[in-house]
Parts: structure tokens; C-alpha cells; sequence
């Protein structure tokens, strides 16, 4: 069967409900879902598995959008095929990003985890995603099974250096020097295939700030992210939602609205996620177990 029939196959379980439902599933690779789950990990869980975390999400899109720049395969026709949120197709077909990134991203949680449930939920979340690619028209069955195959390249090669990474046994001035080479070195890469897009800035802006701002934190204020009751711990996720909302609103008064001023404006936001907000969370909501100690020993 050629590609086209393979999809025409597909779409013959079309109806309102499965359009509203893999809808839903298609758009769970979108930013905002990352947005949301990156810094949760940062600022509640574990500072350095969110810091491999963030590098995991932009090696897998910084991979995928390379590929798609190197391959410039076409996406199904609409004559042929019915194609719906097309919106959610932009650019090049080859390799699908939403079957790439989910599997990278959520793979390497399981990795983490290693709950057999978890594994199996992870795995079940990103088959319906890649398979969702298909229903909706925008991407060939090859596409999806390319993309999946990729993610599970760059899924090794993550966990195979995960250490690197998370810093460990890096030097602050080298993981200072590794936040301004890292995205600069994938910028110029993509840089050689073509106009750079306005997502490619910003992520890496994104990933500097990071980079930066997670190595500074732990030379200077060494927050500890599970500290706290559940009261305090809504307050942080609240104050550095705030936080991050208005550096990244009040930067647009700034800085231009384009490719190196949406850079520059996003790794200010992501320095202000892993540095301001951490230092004002163990300042004044979750203050660490050692400060608290050395106020009382103060006191006494």
C-alpha cells in the first residue's frame, strides 16, 4: 500500500468524537505542555534532573527541525488525503516532530522513574500522538515510524550522557562557557541549511538561560526544590509562574520582536526561572533546612 492509502485506510474511522479526541492527543506536543512540566520538575522535584530534562527536550527539536531542514519532505496533499488541523503542521513533514520529541521527552522520564506503569503510560501516550499525525492528515505513515525510530537514537544517546547534561563535575566556568557554545553551536548548525525560524531562537535563548542560570543557582543559592509544605510549594509554583509572566511581557517593552531579540528575551526569562525565582522561593517560602539552623544557633 502507498502512503496515500495508508492514510485513506486510516481516515475511514473518521467521525466528530475521534476528531475532537486525537485533536486533544495531537496537541499534547505542544510548548505550553512543556512549559508547564519543565519547570515543575526544576522547582519541585529535582534541579538537575530538570536541567537534563530541558536538555533532552531541545536536543530532541534541535534534531528534528536539522533533519527537516536536511530532508525538506512535502506533507500529504489535501486533494488526497482530508487533512484537519492543519495548523499543526507547519514546515516539513520528515522526520514528525510530535513522533520524535514525545518519545524522547517521555522517555527519558521513564528512564528515570522506572515504574513499568509508567513506562507503559508513557509509551501508550506517544504511539496515540504519532498515530494522531496520521489521522489528521499531516504527516505519511514514514514519517511517524522515521520519527519514532530517531527519537529512540537520540532517547540512547540522552541517557547515555546524561551526566554531562546535569553538570556533574563541571566547573562553573565551564558550564558558564557551555551555556553561550551549546545553543550557539546548534543555531550555527541550523544556520548552514537556512533561515533559522522563530521557534529555533527562542528555544535556544531558552536553553542558554538555563544553562546559565542552573549553574550559577547551585554555586550561590542551592535551593532545595522538595523543601516546604504543600502550602509553600503552591505558593512556589505560583510566584514563579507570576515571575516568568512578567519577565516574559515586561522584555517585549525592550527588546525587539525578532530572531536574536526573542533570544535574547527568552534566555532572561529562563535565567529568571532557575535563578531569581529559586533565590526569592528559599529567601522567603521554603527557606532550606541549613538557614533555618543557623537563624536559630543566631538566635541563641
Amino acid at each position: 500500500m502507498s502512503g496515500v492509502e495508508i492514510l485513506q485506510a486510516i481516515q475511514t474511522i473518521q467521525s466528530p468524537l475521534l476528531d475532537r479526541v486525537l485533536g486533544l492527543i495531537t496537541n499534547l506536543h505542544h510548548e505550553a505542555v512543556y512549559i508547564l512540566v519543565l519547570p515543575l520538575i526544576y522547582w519541585l522535584y529535582d534541579k538537575r534532573f530538570g536541567r537534563y530534562m530541558f536538555s533532552v527536550f531541545v536536543i530532541g527539536f534541535w534534531s528534528n527541525d536539522f533533519l527537516k531542514e536536511v530532508f525538506r519532505t512535502p506533507r500529504p496533499d489535501p486533494a488526497q488525503v482530508r487533512v484537519i488541523l492543519a495548523e499543526t503542521g507547519g514546515g516539513y513533514a520528515f522526520p514528525s516532530g510530535h513522533a520524535q520529541t514525545p518519545l524522547v521527552f517521555w522517555g527519558a522520564i521513564a528512564d528515570h522513574v522506572r515504574r513499568r506503569w509508567f513506562t507503559w503510560a508513557a509509551g501508550i501516550l506517544v504511539f496515540l500522538i504519532g498515530f494522531s499525525r496520521l489521522y489528521i492528515g499531516v504527516h505519511w505513515p514514514l514519517d511517524v515510524i522515521g520519527g519514532w525510530a530517531i527519537g529512540l537514537v537520540v532517547l540512547w544517546l540522552m541517557v547515555r550522557s546524561r551526566r554531562f547534561w546535569t553538570g556533574e563535575g563541571q566547573s562553573l566556568g565551564l558550564q558558564a562557557l557551555l551555556a553561550f557554545l551549546l545553543p550557539g553551536a546548534a543555531l550555527g548548525l541550523l544556520a548552514l541549511l537556512g533561515p533559522v525560524d522563530e521557534i529555533a531562537w527562542m528555544v535556544m535563548g531558552t536553553w542558554s538561560g538555563l544553562l546559565l542560570g542552573s549553574a550559577l543557582e547551585e554555586q550561590w543559592v542551592r535551593f532545595d526544590p522538595r523543601a516546604g509544605t504543600p502550602l509553600q510549594h503552591l505558593l512556589k509554583i505560583i510566584v514563579g509562574i507570576v515571575l516568568v509572566l512578567a519577565a516574559k511581557e515586561g522584555l517585549k517593552l525592550v527588546l525587539p520582536d525578532s530572531g536574536v531579540g526573542d533570544m535574547v528575551r527568552y534566555g532572561l526569562v529562563a535565567f529568571t526561572a532557575t535563578l531569581v525565582a529559586p533565590w526569592l522561593f528559599a529567601r522567603f517560602i521554603a527557606r532550606p533546612p541549613a538557614v533555618q539552623l543557623e537563624q536559630k544557633t543566631h538566635h541563641l
